[in-house]
């Protein structure tokens, strides 16, 4: 009887990691099909139109990343709960001193 539990649970297992093997293909066969449409749209979208949307992205405009912690330009910035990724260490690392490349 326990070996019968044991192969069951062993099965399932077996199935579950399928599932999720197969449902990460499945979400990147969607990127990528998406992917797909918008490098096929991308040449019936009028210039003017496209430096409009990029103009309207403000990517020369730098990253503000907290109160006065001014980052990198070229993204965008979006904002998240402060419990969404809990981390205890903090990743920037700081020096001290001029950014300025001339300093």
């Amino acid at each position: 009887v326990t070996t019968v539990i044991f192969l069951l649970n062993l099965l399932i297992a077996q199935l579950n990691c399928a599932y999720q093997s197969t449902y990460k293909d499945m979400l990147g066969f969607a990127r990528l099909n998406r992917g797909k449409i918008v490098v096929e749209t991308m040449p019936s979208v009028p210039k003017r139109r496209w430096d409009a949307f990029c103009s309207f992205l403000h990517l020369d405009d730098r990253i503000q990343f907290g109160e006065g912690d001014l980052g990198l330009a070229g993204g965008i910035q979006v904002w998240e709960p402060s419990s969404a990724n809990i981390t205890t260490v903090d990743m920037i690392k700081r020096f001290g001193g001029s950014t300025s490349p001339v300093a």
